[in-house]
């Protein structure tokens, strides 16, 4: 089992060649196909008439084309000194659903965290939550500052004994079988009495895939599980950050739950998420 297909999504923000140079480094460590999907945000128009938009909108229409075409033959240049196969299709921001169809086709989809200081890579609040809870593969989000390692030797798994976290755990163990140390770590509240069995079968079921395993239970916690989590893996030096992917529903919206969602805003390595 490996991640023989991967797609990368890509922008017109500052940190998107970065973005690139690191999936390229990974399909090339994975021997893994990469899909490349540069997006472009799509203007909303907040009044009418058209008329008094259409020059507004000609001008924007021809930097976006611009700045698509330049992205692509940067990917394909950067791909050939990389000696990765690769794809490329671009979409407008709102185009979603084709962009998650597509990614769907992939084992592994490699996205930025959100730069608030950055708005070329910030397509809307529900961006980040559509790409997670709707897409049915597991999303590595790479944080926009700070050191990306390819290669994962510690690894700390986030775990509650839920479906999210069985998910994201099942879907990282390419990244598991070649880790060095691999943490699984829970952290609740209060004293859990009922929490072991589950802990000692996953135990298991990683050892048999020949991951080495150390079980870590933190109770009684009195900061956020976010915090938590971060904090153990800057202690540990933690290349990789493994949990599900929390959400629910807001009238029609998809948004993230709460450590899933501090998780997102205050990463300080690579993310694996699944929902």
């Amino acid at each position: 089992m490996g991640y023989k297909s991967m797609t990368v999504l890509l922008d017109n923000s500052a940190g998107s060649s970065r973005r690139l140079a690191y999936a390229l480094a990974l399909a090339a460590a994975h021997d893994a196909h990469l899909m490349g999907l540069h997006l472009t945000y799509s203007p909303v128009l907040i009044s009418d008439p058209y008329a008094a938009w259409a020059p507004i909108l000609a001008e924007w229409e021809q930097s976006a084309e611009e700045k698509h075409e330049q992205a692509r033959l940067n990917f394909y240049a950067a791909a050939d000194k990389a000696g990765v196969k690769v794809d490329w299709a671009g979409y407008r921001s709102d185009d979603m659903q084709d962009v998650i169809a597509h990614a769907r086709a992939s084992d592994l989809t490699v996205i930025g965290q959100r730069n608030p200081d950055d708005a070329e890579g910030d397509f809307g609040g529900g961006f980040p939550e559509n790409i997670v809870l709707r897409l049915g593969r597991p999303v590595l989000f790479l944080p926009y500052i700070g050191e990306m390692p390819t290669s994962f030797e510690k690894v700390i798994v986030a775990w509650d004994g839920g479906r999210e976290a069985a998910r994201a755990m099942a879907d990282a163990l390419p990244f598991l079988k070649l880790a060095k140390q691999v943490r699984l770590m829970s952290v609740s509240e209060k004293k859990d009495k009922d929490h072991d069995l589950p802990d000692i079968d996953i135990a298991g079921y990683l050892a048999k895939h020949g991951v080495k395993l150390e079980v870590e239970k933190n109770e009684n916690v009195k900061i956020s599980a976010a915090d938590c989590l971060l904090s153990a893996a800057a202690d540990m030096g933690a290349d990789l950050l493994v949990m599900g992917g929390y959400g629910h529903h807001r009238l029609t919206e998809l948004i993230f739950g709460g450590v899933t969602n501090s998780i997102m805003r205050h990463m300080t390595l690579p993310v694996l998420m699944s929902h």
